[in-house]
């Protein structure tokens, strides 16, 4: 069942804040993901022998189009699939952070959409 707004005012007010929601919801999203990936290396299971697989840790924000706004975690050395998936997932560290932190990361998109004022 479709909705149908007739008060002016509220329609007004939705189309002044609509351009600067998804660039104020992009800015958020990079905000936790600068604090996922930090937690990550901070966190990681492992020892380092080179330190590469640490500092090729990532989570970085895309918009690959205008209503998505994804975050993206992993590695970027080629063995990183292996630290994820073999020895039982012993030196994970991708997903667990998903799992452990994902509510917290949403937490910022929910506490902002408080404060939105219409």
């Amino acid at each position: 069942m479709p909705i149908k707004f007739t008060d002016l005012a509220a329609i007004e007010n939705l189309k002044k804040i609509e351009g600067r929601m998804v660039p104020a919801l992009t800015s958020i999203a990079s905000a936790g993901a600068l604090e996922l990936e930090s937690y990550m290396k901070q966190n990681r299971p492992w020892v380092d022998r080179t330190g590469r697989a640490k500092a090729s840790l990532f989570a970085v924000v895309s918009k690959p189009d205008s209503m998505v706004i994804r975050t993206t975690l992993g590695h970027g050395v080629s063995y990183g699939k292996w630290l994820e998936l073999a020895h039982s997932q012993k030196y994970a560290i991708v997903i667990p952070t998903m799992k452990s932190k994902s509510k917290e990361y949403f937490q910022h998109f929910l506490d902002f959409m408080d404060k939105v004022k219409l």
